[in-house]
């Protein structure tokens, strides 16, 4: 995708690294285009130690910004014109949090790929993200989010292996990429049809938290072809 004009972008700096003296090569998740690479140039200090340029300061994760992306390319230049206010400190559980669902964006979205919705989600999540303790609960419905945008929905009312609603009595197996399934072999894990009945219609108990977790580490683990999560281990030892 190329622009013939400059765009104003309104999202989140996801992930940097730094390109020859003094720029940064950015991955911004915005709402007008989703996951995009922005170069910035000037934004770090130079080995001449020439000050960043005005605006560089601001390209700091879990911070909405403004930016003005100015060329066109593969890789657009782009300049800070605004920024949100900072938000509190984030530290401990919320910024592991942070980092997980950094990663998920920066592995899963295709570039140029908007994503409203699940931008909205992402904003909403990272104003919880100073909360001590962090609700997981926010966690797990963001990442039911994710997969339903990349077209990986999670069902939790559906028999996928006898085409009916679930039963409340009847014990279910998931498969990712197939759904629910009445269990007959007695495989493990399973899930209780009640349960899933509750996900279904929005309930989140501390046992459907048991649930989406497993469902969404299977359907993360095909997405990703087997490949891990760099913040997996950091975000199951935070709780």
């Amino acid at each position: 995708m190329t622009i013939s004009d400059p765009m104003m972008l309104t999202g989140y700096v996801i992930h940097t690294r730094k390109f020859r003296d003094s720029s940064l090569i950015v991955e911004f998740f915005s709402r007008e285009q989703g996951r995009i690479g922005l170069l910035f140039r000037g934004a770090r200090k130079a080995s001449s130690k020439k000050k960043p340029t005005i605006g560089a300061a601001e390209l700091t994760l879990f911070r909405e910004l403004s930016v003005l992306q100015v060329s066109r390319g593969n890789l657009p230049l782009a300049r800070v014109v605004d920024s949100a206010p900072r938000p509190g400190r984030i530290q401990g559980q919320g910024a592991i949090i942070g980092m997980y669902v950094n990663e998920l964006i920066y592995r899963l979205l295709g570039s140029f790929d908007s994503q409203p919705r699940l931008y909205d989600a992402y904003a909403a999540l990272v104003r919880r993200l100073i909360e001590i303790p962090f609700d997981l609960v926010q966690l797990r419905r963001f990442e039911l989010i994710l997969l339903a945008e990349l077209g990986f929905g999670i069902d939790f009312s559906y028999d996928a292996s006898r085409g009916e609603q679930v039963l409340e009595e009847q014990d279910y197996e998931f498969k990712a990429g197939e759904g629910f399934s009445s269990m007959l072999t007695g495989a493990t894990p399973c899930f209780a049809g009640r349960e899933l009945k509750q996900l279904a219609q929005g309930e989140i108990s501390s046992m459907g938290q048991h649930i989406i977790k497993g469902v969404v580490r299977q359907t993360l683990h095909q997405l990703l072809e087997g490949q891990k999560l760099n913040s997996r281990a950091l975000l199951e030892g935070s709780g």
